[in-house]
């Protein structure tokens, strides 16, 4: 591998898919993950000087996934004196444990209900002593082994914080970096520095010492070096990269070492300004530069089957994929009821009101409506999408995913009904046309429903069906899994499509279509 830098972060065009496939993966590897998961000895820690965003940075890689007690609490208030070494675990978690080495076993010492203040710890020696906190995140699941041993069993991976240097009196963060870089078992180093600060000599010093001590320890490939800047507004991001870049290039080569043999990954961040689409890729781009090195290639369905075959029948997604389906037939069974060529409530006129006050206008177009419809009021308002129960291992992705979709498929077919309930209870006698006032309120809502019903999610709902009589349950939901990411691959193309066409007159295809789509952008 040959030094180089990460591209300037930006806005990936295939945000569904991309986010879809995300989800997906972690599904996978938390199916992956058994109750024999144990401690790896790999490591990659997260250095920096006091203050220069490291807490910050922690927080926004993996802040939805800590509860509020748990947080570390920012550098600024010069608190714990502690490593902490963030892993897997299946709840979060964190405790007080004691090894003074990585590959020592760790011995749990406290569990704690919240992030402790600096006195709380401030007799225990942080040569021996460790803060752990364990999260649902499974990157740091291994599911091939360490890479430091014949073991393949899965592994957790350990990304460790360490104090701030410079923050006045802490002995652990004052250390040689060959000390804090544990020289053993090492998958990259992160090494976090403010913009304002990359120029400073003090940043210049520890960064020269810490590819030094690079150069000297035990990594999977070859040195690995991520470095995060902080605080750095878009506009500055590729000169200030382009400046990490000239510095490291150059403090390395003056230390002896060749280019080709330092893998570099920067990123240049702001945080304050991340939109929430802006922080998962970019989450999702740290993930894929520390984890690299380990080219550990996940195939989804060998590592869902053992699991998937142990699931109890209510977790088979049938009847929830089958009454979904029911609730598309239903959408388009009223919608085609809605309107008879040119009119909405049929043979409905003035002559067949005439001697009616406004109040029985109204209830006679209403009653005649909902006749035509087949259905009373109340049902017209049912559009409950079926929901899976708390604890079903895919309730995120059917929630994220699934109903996203399919809400947002019959949305305009309930705005449609609501709006014709609108219009029909503020009809007044002195309409002179009915027919034609009705089509003029609700010929384009119902034309953009009626569009809006034939899509790629319609067409893979429709599709779907054809699994549920699949008794494998895990062919039944990777086939599921496969066109869902067809499906969504699709909807941004389409959308980038429609954005760089003029007339925007691209069509919507078929599931059907989706494959051969599919072969051009895999």
């Amino acid at each position: 591998m040959t030094m180089k830098s990460t591209p300037t972060f930006h806005s990936t065009a295939f945000a569904r898919s991309d986010a879809l496939q995300r989800e997906l993966q972690s599904f996978a590897d938390q199916l992956e993950a058994d109750s024999d998961l144990t401690d790896g000895v790999l490591t990659a820690r997260v250095v920096g000087e006091f203050s220069a965003g490291k807490t910050r940075f922690l927080r926004e890689l993996l802040g939805h996934l800590i509860p509020e007690p748990l947080f570390p609490i920012s550098s600024l208030e010069r608190q714990t004196r502690l490593q902490l070494e963030i892993t897997y675990g299946k709840t979060p978690a964190l405790t007080l444990i004691e090894r003074a080495e990585d590959y020592q076993p760790a011995k749990t010492l406290k569990e704690l209900a919240s992030f402790p203040e600096r006195q709380e710890l401030c007799d225990l020696d942080p040569m021996t002593h460790r803060l752990r906190l364990a999260l649902n995140e499974p990157q740091m699941i291994l599911s091939e082994g360490d890479g430091f041993s014949d073991d393949k069993s899965p592994k957790r991976l350990f990304l460790i914080d360490t104090p701030g240097w410079n923050s006045g009196d802490d002995e652990l963060a004052e250390r040689e970096a060959s000390s804090i870089l544990t020289g053993y078992h090492n998958l990259a180093l992160t090494y976090v520095s403010q913009a304002a600060r990359v120029d400073g000599a003090l940043n210049a010093e520890h960064l020269r010492d810490f590819l030094d001590a690079l150069a000297g320890a035990d990594f999977l490939e070859q040195p690995k070096l991520i470095f995060i800047v902080t605080s750095c507004p878009l506009a500055e991001s590729e000169r200030c990269q382009q400046r990490v870049t000239d510095l490291v290039r150059h403090l390395w080569q003056e230390l002896g070492n060749n280019p080709d043999e330092l893998g570099l990954d920067i990123f240049c961040v702001d945080f304050a300004e991340f939109s929430t689409t802006e922080l998962e890729e970019f989450r999702a781009a740290f993930w894929n530069a520390l984890l690299a090195p380990l080219q550990q290639k996940s195939q989804l369905e060998e590592a869902w089957i053992s699991a998937l075959r142990r699931w109890p029948a209510q977790w088979a997604l049938t009847n929830e994929l089958s009454a979904s389906a029911k609730l598309l037939e239903r959408a388009r069974n009223l919608m085609g009821k809605a309107r008879r060529d040119d009119e909405f409530v049929v043979g409905m006129n003035q002559y067949r009101l005439m001697g009616l006050d406004t109040s029985q206008m109204r209830q006679k177009v209403k009653t005649t409506w909902l006749r035509q419809l087949e259905c009373n009021a109340s049902e017209l308002e049912q559009w409950q999408a079926p929901c899976l129960p708390n604890g079903h291992p895919l309730l995120d992705w059917w929630q994220h995913y699934w109903l996203e979709n399919l809400n947002r498929l019959l949305a305009p077919v309930r705005a449609f009904f609501d709006h014709a309930s609108r219009i029909i209870d503020s009809l007044t006698p002195d309409i002179e046309d009915l027919k034609q006032h009705l089509l003029l309120a609700l010929d384009r809502p119902h034309a953009l429903a009626l569009l809006n019903l034939e899509s790629s999610f319609s067409n893979l709902i429709e599709t779907v069906q054809q699994l549920l009589h699949e008794p494998a349950t895990e062919k039944r939901l990777a086939t599921l899994f496969t066109l869902s990411l067809l499906q969504a691959r699709y909807e941004d193309h389409y959308a980038i499509q429609s954005q760089g066409s003029a007339g925007g007159g691209a069509r919507k295809r078929t599931v059907a279509e989706l494959a051969q789509l599919h072969e051009v952008h895999a």
